[in-house]
């Protein structure tokens, strides 16, 4: 008996270690891609690739071991890397970099972003690609329009001004405030208002609902992070792992929020200058009320006859809270972070914010908000030190030759854009650490390569609400300015520790300034 087991344990034994050597060889076998093909590339680890242990268990963002690469190989035009065992193009080059989002679109139009295809809420403009991503964006693009944004300005503004009311007693008294929950109860009231039509009530209410479901939204547990490995590695396993941990009743609350929002609207005929009234729309109708359906280029239009499903309108509304309350509250907080900690540009906006208000006779106005020039450098300058998106994703859709080399890239590669890296390179920035908004006047701005600046993405796939995203961020910043100072304290946090498994480009702890009322 006992050798009976001594033998089973021999051979278990020797099975694991020639599944070991199959496993540990079937990843040299990748890592072997780009010297094969001639690319410079970063060396790879087994079983990590090139972008490191701490960042694959998540101790380390992973844009920040990207801009490590990135400083090493600073005078090559592209570089070939790994992530785990999967071969990857990280593009350094604007003019490159320009190709691929602008020029050859058509070649990498694809995100290179691994999904949940069965999860309804995630067949979104983010995550979708190909003809669906192409037929959803022409759909969803004119609700972004100049014209659109002046009728969502009042609600935008209303909020604003509700901000400041609440923060009224606390620069009274001159009290220390989180401010990461001050911008996000502001943005979450404005996406509620423009994307939902609920009124939140979040910034005089902290535990309000939707706030607390929204909180939810954006908890990032071990299990997520386990997720996102085994969906680059093996999407199937992935699937089958939501399926027993999967966090289902965050998005069901949002998913049953849209159903009953569209059901009370159509039944009581409800119409608001808001970006739900736009979807149901296109569920309807297939078009907005501007769009004639029955103009030439319409009939010429080979989406015009497609409508929204009301699976469709539950996940664009889901990406638009998602994407509009972090994106803008993280901009806002760091703005206000970095005015606390240099004064003189917040004294020069808070002139630029009182001079605006007397030209508009006391109240802001959607022309006087976007009219602010030196407010629009001090937004940029935000978004240059701490972009929302840290990496463009792209995928190719057919082999590609990489303009003035032989290098052709095949189809399915993933290609990134390290903006983070790009937007702290010194050669483009000068002391990149440094928050300056005046690197972003016309004079510096015609100095520069336009695509070392890429906070929205670039081409016919950057954010398609950038433009609201941007307006919010503006007024929220322009009510506090016209009433408060913002000054740094002992809790405030000096340089600023970042989370390093959130999407989003979020600090690991509150952001901490003292709130001093203004006397205006």
């Amino acid at each position: 008996m006992a050798m009976l087991l001594e033998s089973w344990w021999s051979e278990a034994l020797l099975a694991v270690f020639v599944l070991f050597a199959a496993f540990y060889l079937w990843f040299l076998y990748w890592y072997a891609y780009w010297r094969q093909r001639g690319v410079p590339h970063a060396e790879a680890v087994f079983p990590y690739g090139s972008i490191g242990k701490e960042t694959i268990l998540g101790k380390m963002r992973v844009e920040f071991k990207i801009h490590e690469i990135y400083k090493r190989y600073r005078d090559e035009r592209f570089l070939g890397i790994y992530a785990l065992h999967t071969p990857a193009l990280l593009v350094m080059d604007p003019d490159l970099i320009r190709d691929i989002l602008v020029k050859d679109f058509d070649a990498f139009q694809d995100r290179c972003i691994p999904f949940d295809d069965s999860e309804p809420l995630n067949q979104h403009l983010l995550f979708l690609n190909g003809s669906k991503w192409k037929r959803l964006r022409s759909k969803l693009t004119p609700a972004f329009t100049s014209g659109k944004l002046k009728m969502m300005f009042e609600t935008i503004d209303r909020c604003g001004r509700e901000m400041v009311e609440v923060l009224d007693d606390a620069a009274r008294s001159e009290k220390v405030v989180e401010i990461r929950d001050v911008s996000a109860r502001f943005t979450i009231d404005v996406i509620g208002s423009v994307a939902f039509g609920v009124k939140c009530n979040c910034q005089r209410n902290p535990d309000a609902e939707f706030r607390v479901w929204g909180r939810k939204l954006f908890e990032f547990h071990t299990s997520d992070r386990m997720e996102q490995l085994l969906l680059a590695i093996h999407p199937p396993t992935a699937k089958l792992f939501r399926a027993f941990i999967g966090r289902k009743d965050v998005l069901k609350y949002f998913e049953d929020m849209v159903r009953d929002t569209v059901s009370y609207r159509e039944r009581n005929n409800v119409e608001r200058n808001d970006f739900m009234h736009m979807l149901i729309q296109l569920k309807n109708r297939g078009f907005m009320d501007d769009e004639k359906s029955g103009s030439a280029k319409a009939q010429d239009d080979e989406n015009s006859n497609w409508k929204l499903s009301q699976g469709d309108l539950a996940a664009q509304a889901v990406l638009f809270f998602a994407a509009g309350f972090e994106t803008s509250s993280t901009t806002m907080s760091y703005a206000l972070y970095e005015l606390a900690l240099n004064p003189e540009v917040q004294r020069r906006l808070h002139q630029e914010v009182d001079e605006t208000l007397q030209r508009a006779g006391g109240r802001f106005t959607y022309d006087a908000v976007m009219g602010m020039p030196y407010l629009d450098k001090v937004v940029s300058e935000t978004l240059r030190k701490y972009p929302p998106v840290a990496i463009l994703p792209r995928k190719t859709t057919r082999p590609y030759q990489i303009r003035g080399t032989k290098v052709v890239i095949d189809k399915d590669m993933g290609v990134a854009v390290p903006n983070y890296a790009l937007h702290h390179d010194p050669k483009y920035y000068p002391d990149p650490e440094r928050f300056d908004p005046e690197r972003f006047s016309e004079e510096e701005k015609a100095k520069r390569h336009p695509y070392v600046y890429l906070p929205f993405g670039e081409g016919p796939r950057n954010c398609v609400g950038m433009r609201l995203g941007l307006l919010q961020s503006k007024i929220g910043l322009a009510h506090l300015m016209s009433k408060i100072e913002f000054q740094k304290c002992d809790e405030t946090e000096i340089p600023i520790e970042f989370d390093p498994l959130t999407i989003v480009f979020m600090p690991a702890t509150g952001l901490h300034l003292r709130a001093k009322k203004r006397s205006v």
